[in-house]
């Protein structure tokens, strides 16, 4: 679709009804505190939140598949994480989870596990939209896992890393609009290290790198910091990283990933 009218149409067009998917799912999030909660964990009932956000996440993929046909995949993924920030924007911060009672462990492991989700959707909406057009396929007859999981994607997805180093610069409050655009800058930042860093590579595994970074860099204090979490939120003794909670940080990255990709497309005349 290369008519700008028609595609910002179909952008405008999957950005709403994402956000409509989503925004029933802020319910189910319903902590005992009367909000919605920062983690499914903090739901009155756990298994009810992550299945509704499980669902939520799935419809929104639907969109996110259909708009990348119409466009590209990187679109597509955009709206995606539009969606996912409709949801973040609606649901508590990490004082809110601090105050539930919180410890950071289970929020670390659900940011990775918001991380495997990315990396299952941005799966799938790559192979229902195709590779970008300016990034040759590794091998066009070839097997499609063959281009997610390769050595140079790997080395591709170590820009990933950057997200953790823009967590610790940027999140310095608990705000959720701060920790949603750290999220976002984090995973703009990411995408343009990775097209200095691996320039042909689809940036599939890119999509999730930022979520699982920042998913391991909240171990670090989960693991080694000893006050309670509410403590540590009192005394501001928080990393940046673990001011975000998952849902800001996979929707943070799956908006960025996008719009650094766009930033640092090459030309049409290459340079």
């Amino acid at each position: 679709m290369q008519h700008p009218v028609a595609r910002y149409a179909v952008l405008a067009l999957g950005v709403a009804l994402c956000v409509l998917v989503m925004v029933p799912v802020v319910p189910f999030l319903a902590s005992e505190r009367g909000i919605a909660g920062p983690t499914a964990l903090d739901a009155i009932h756990p298994v009810r939140a992550a299945l509704a956000m499980a669902v939520g996440a799935a419809l929104c993929t639907a969109v996110a598949c259909a708009v990348g046909r119409l466009i590209n995949a990187a679109v597509g993924l955009f709206v995606l994480g539009c969606g996912l920030a409709a949801l973040a924007g609606r649901c508590g911060t990490v004082t809110d989870a601090a105050f539930d009672g919180d410890r950071l462990l289970p929020i670390a492991v659900e940011t990775l596990c918001w991380g495997f989700a990315a990396l299952g959707m941005s799966v799938a909406v790559f192979r229902a939209s195709g590779p970008l057009v300016d990034i040759p396929a590794r091998d066009p007859k070839g097997p499609f896992l063959a281009e997610v999981f390769n050595a140079d994607a790997f080395r591709g997805a170590l820009s990933g890393l950057v997200a953790v180093a823009v967590g610790w610069f940027l999140l310095r409050t608990d705000m959720k609009g701060q920790a949603l655009g750290s999220a976002v800058v984090a995973g703009a930042l990411t995408a343009i290290a990775a097209r200095r860093l691996q320039p042909g590579v689809q940036p599939i595994l890119l999509m999730a790198a930022p979520v699982i970074a920042l998913g391991l860099a909240q171990l670090f204090p989960a693991l080694t910091l000893s006050a309670p979490l509410d403590a540590a939120v009192t005394a501001g003794a928080l990393p940046g990283w673990s001011r975000a909670t998952p849902i800001d940080v996979a929707a943070g990255a799956l908006i960025g990933v996008p719009v650094g990709l766009g930033w640092s497309k090459p030309s049409p005349a290459g340079e």
